[in-house]
């Protein structure tokens, strides 16, 4: 063992290494046994000045290391062993205190404690002290020296030196520390100023001062224990409590701006404490003295102190009377404008918590003296930033106030980068403040969105969402009028960047907007039709964001105003592009690009798939006028969206008004659409075909039409045809009539595909079926057969064409007219075959007879033919002419017939047979049959005519 070692030193030595041992048991049992015995050693003259050295930096050096209870234990017990030694005593104790002064340098809070704890057992185990007042000195001092650094630790250390604060100033004083047990005020102290000045004798000015300011900052500690202790010592050794604070001033305030700037909160909130409380009970006293330190600490290198002098001017001026501090105006206003332009964001945040403090004193003097100041900052690139910053460190804390005196400079026209930038930053800060500013805010930034520089113009979009971020429900009306004024600008620019800014504010706001979004939504479908490319495509694109924002379920209660803003929409291009309403489609620019529908699509197909059932025939009409305004390449990745609910929808029990207007959109689908509704093509013939036979007129007519549009898509036409004339069988005449209605659609877009042998079939059951009892079936066949002839072979032909010349003569009404109409048709759809047929002159003279049809009461007949000679007179003039003596009597009977109709069209037909919107000399010509008025007049009449054929 150590102990059989002759020479302690050697010993101690010997076992150094060991306690450097991770083993806690292995250390306690080194300083519990082994070390004591050294210290047993008989021989005094051993214990060497460099043994005790030694050991005394073997204790430190372990707990430097380890830090564990049981070591620290073991440790205080080899002190105490020591210092009970009469022996050791005096070497022992010298070599502590060297140590203590020697690592108070270090600044060490564990190492500065246990510093604390060794000489609390220097006083209380030895006579080393009272020995020698030099001693005594060099004790205290160097306890002085650790205790300020500690003082300054977490509570737990706090705490732990109450004993040593009274100890300390117990020896030094002399005092017995009864002064709390007297009672009496905080304040009032039981000391007097010998005992002061033995303080001061013993510790120094320098150190006194030290250990007092951190004694009045705990006064104001979390923790009870240390507050009484540190209000015992206190009242024990303070006589004078403002004296001794003005003497200690500077000190306290050094300490307390050092706290108030700590990372530690306990620290801060004791810091805080204590200086409200030093302006509380001493205002007066104490202000001259705190203003003038603290207004100089901002000029201190260190950013942190700077902090604390912030913080502790908001302490100050949050306790400090109004009256109080109006004295200090002149100080207290240049401080906190320096320090809101300080170089450091931690600085300048505290500052602005300052300034609202200062507010509540000052009031407009506050912001009339450094709001100027800092926008003057705003100009020079060198302050700036730091300019800006302090300005939204006081805007996030005065919003209202400050807000109006700042705006006003930074949204002059035309906007600069860094005060696009500026208008974010602060508008970060300002959040629901800007709500009442929105009218100053948003007009520069729109405008400056479009701005040349492309800095100006990133810089001026990220404030400008910012600002629409920010706002909250209060600010929502304000922000969408402001908006709405935008895209109804003169600028493109401006219509641009308040589309762009909607759908942002839509697409990232977390406010509730579905109220909002359907005035935004029909305001973006009408300025789809801006003259302006880049803004019809921003629009689309702020349209797709707002309808992204809107939960589904709310989407059908939009159709009908999304119906409404795509026919002002279509209006709007029609009349940009002056093409008459009934001049064919207009598209919508916005609904040719690519992705088209993307935005409105979903509305309609939730109401068609979801609503009710008037709300689904709306989404049908919707849907169909959606498809009329849209380019047929931008449709093409639609039609299998659109189509597919459509087909599901009609295949249901809805009501007539749901299929009919089914109908009518996949009418339109099927002429936009083209061959990528190829997938489709037999569901939608089973579909029309069963729609044929529907009750409801609207339905069967919806139905005819659609069939005859698919098949011109369609490669089976033969079946087709087949069904149709199997259907032609059916009693009901309603029935019938939709089925030749759809049998004239589908010859005329694709008969070409039809075979001989169903085009004879078609031509047999028509040829009975032109001179049927009922005017539809008539009209309806005579109108097929006239589309027909293109597809006969010229025996065929010439049957037709005797057919119904022979025909025309019948003392039956009905036969005449089916046989006119027939003729009508032929001409209207057939004029080249029927004026090259050896037949024409016989077609000539009975449309002649038949304009003098005089058999009953109806004046039909003599329209059709009007209608007829006219239908020849325009496709083949040259050939006709040479027939005006023929039919040129009769038309000029015409002329004065007493039905309207006739006369009217008996008009039409002389303004074609006669040609007298050729010339005079066609007109002259005419005379000869017409009268010269007669001719003038209607060679005025306009070529083209709405009358009813």
């Amino acid at each position: 063992m150590a102990s059989d070692a002759t020479n302690p030193v050697d010993s101690l030595m010997a076992i150094a290494p060991s306690v450097s041992t991770p083993s806690t048991t292995r250390r306690i049992q080194i300083f519990r046994r082994q070390i004591p015995s050294i210290l047993n050693t008989p021989d005094s003259s051993q214990m060497t000045t460099e043994f005790v050295s030694l050991l005394v930096d073997l204790l430190f050096q372990t707990l430097s290391i380890y830090d564990d209870r049981g070591s620290r234990k073991a440790v205080d017990d080899v002190i105490i062993k020591a210092l009970s030694e009469a022996v050791f005593l005096k070497s022992f104790a010298a070599s502590l205190v060297q140590a203590m002064e020697r690592h108070s340098k270090f600044q060490s809070l564990t190492g500065s404690y246990r510093l604390l704890q060794w000489s609390c057992l220097l006083l209380i185990y030895s006579q080393f002290a009272s020995l020698s007042k030099n001693a005594l000195c060099r004790v205290v001092q160097a306890q002085a020296s650790v205790l300020h650094i500690v003082m300054q630790g977490p509570s737990r250390l706090r705490r732990a030196c109450s004993r040593t604060f009274f100890s300390l100033f117990t020896k030094v004083a002399g005092t017995s520390g009864k002064a709390l047990l007297e009672g009496g005020s905080d304040d009032e102290g039981a000391s007097t100023e010998a005992q002061g000045r033995a303080i001061i004798e013993v510790l120094g000015r320098d150190k006194r001062n030290e250990v007092l300011a951190a004694l009045y900052m705990v006064r104001t500690d979390v923790s009870i224990t240390v507050r009484q202790a540190a209000l015992h010592v206190w009242k024990t050794i303070v006589a004078n409590t403002p004296k001794t604070l003005k003497e200690i001033m500077p000190v306290l305030m050094n300490t307390l701006i050092t706290s108030l700037a700590s990372s530690s909160s306990e620290r801060r909130q004791v810091a805080g404490r204590s200086l409200g409380e030093l302006v509380r009970k001493l205002g007066d006293r104490v202000l001259p003295l705190i203003v003038p330190i603290l207004a100089q600490g901002l000029s201190d290198p260190n950013p942190s102190r700077r902090q604390g002098v912030c913080i502790g001017l908001s302490e100050v001026m949050a306790t400090a009377g109004k009256s109080q501090l109006l004295t200090f105006m002149d100080e207290l206003i240049p401080t906190i404008r320096t320090a809101l332009c300080d170089n450091t964001p931690e600085v300048r945040e505290s500052a602005g918590l300052a300034f609202s403090t200062l507010y509540k004193s000052a009031g407009m003097q506050a912001i009339d003296e450094i709001v100027p100041t800092l926008l003057l900052a705003l100009e020079d690139e060198q302050t700036s930033d730091t300019a800006l910053d302090g300005l939204k460190q006081i805007l996030s804390v005065r919003t209202s106030a400050v807000l109006p005196h700042i705006l006003p400079k930074l949204v002059h026209l035309p906007l600069s980068a860094f005060n696009a930038h500026a208008l974010g930053a602060l508008a970060e800060v300002a959040g629901p403040g800007l709500n009442f500013h929105l009218g100053t805010v948003l007009p520069a930034l729109l405008a400056a969105m479009g701005d040349g520089d492309e800095n100006v113009q990133e810089l001026a979009k990220k404030a400008a969402e910012t600002v629409v971020l920010v706002i909250d429900d209060e600010g929502t009306d304000s922000l969408i009028s402001e908006l709405l004024k935008g895209v109804a600008d003169n600028q493109a620019s401006i219509r641009r960047s308040s589309s762009y800014l909607i759908g942002y504010f839509f697409q990232n706001s977390k406010l509730y907007l579905v109220d909002e979004a359907p005035n935004m939504i029909s305001t973006l479908i009408v300025l789809l039709s801006d003259p302006d490319s880049a803004t019809v495509a921003v629009a689309w694109e702020a349209l797709l964001r707002v309808v992204n924002s809107v939960p589904k379920e709310v989407l059908p209660s939009y159709i009908k105003l999304v119906r409404d803003a795509v026919s002002t929409s279509r209006d709007k291009e029609r009349r940009k592009k002056k093409v008459s309403f009934d001049g064919g489609p207009v598209l919508i620019p916005g609904f040719a690009l690519p992705k088209a529908l993307q935005p409105v699509l979903p509305i309609f197909l939730q109401g068609l798939i979801s609503g009710s059932a008037e709300l689904r025939e709306q989404a049908a009409l919707g849907l169909g006028e959606l498809i009329e305004v849209t380019s047929e390449k931008a449709l093409k990745e639609f039609v299998i969206p659109i189509t597919g609910p459509l087909i599901r929808i009609i295949g249901d029990r809805f009501p007539w008004q749901v299929k009919s207007a089914i109908l009518s959109t996949l009418s339109i689908m099927i002429q936009k659409g083209g061959i990528a509704l190829k997938p489709f093509l037999p569901q939608l013939q089973t579909t029309f075909v069963k729609c044929l036979q529907d009750n409801t007129r609207t339905v069967r007519s919806s139905a005819a039409f659609a069939l005859g549009k698919l098949s011109a898509l369609s490669t089976r036409i033969d079946p087709l045809v087949g069904d149709l004339l199997s259907g032609l069988q059916a009693s009901d005449l309603a029935i019938r009539e939709a089925i030749l209605t759809a049998l004239e659609g589908v010859i005329k877009n694709a008969g070409k595909s039809l075979s001989s042998v169903v085009i004879t079939r078609v031509h047999t059951q028509l040829n009975d079926i032109i001179y049927s009892e009922d005017d539809q079936i008539r009209s309806s066949a005579a109108s097929i057969l006239g589309i027909l002839l293109q597809y006969l072979e010229n025996a065929q032909i010439s049957e037709v064409l005797t057919g119904v010349t022979d025909s025309a003569s019948s003392s039956t009404w009905t036969t005449r007219h089916g046989s006119i109409l027939a003729i009508s048709s032929m001409l209207r759809h057939n004029a080249a075959i029927v004026c090259a047929s050896p037949l024409f002159t016989s077609i000539i003279e009975c449309l002649k007879s038949s304009m003098k049809d005089e058999k009953d009461d109806s004046s039909e007949v003599r329209r059709r033919a009007l209608n007829a000679l006219k239908a020849v007179a325009k496709a083949n003039p040259q050939g006709f002419i040479i027939h005006t003596s023929l039919f040129g009597p009769a038309l000029a009977e015409c002329l004065k017939d007493g039905s309207m109709p006739v006369r009217l069209a008996a008009e039409r037909c002389a303004l074609h047979s006669f040609q007298l919107s050729k010339g005079t000399e066609y007109v002259q010509a005419a005379q000869k049959y017409i009268t010269g008025l007669d001719a003038r007049r209607i060679s005025k009449l306009p070529e083209h005519s709405t009358v009813m054929s």
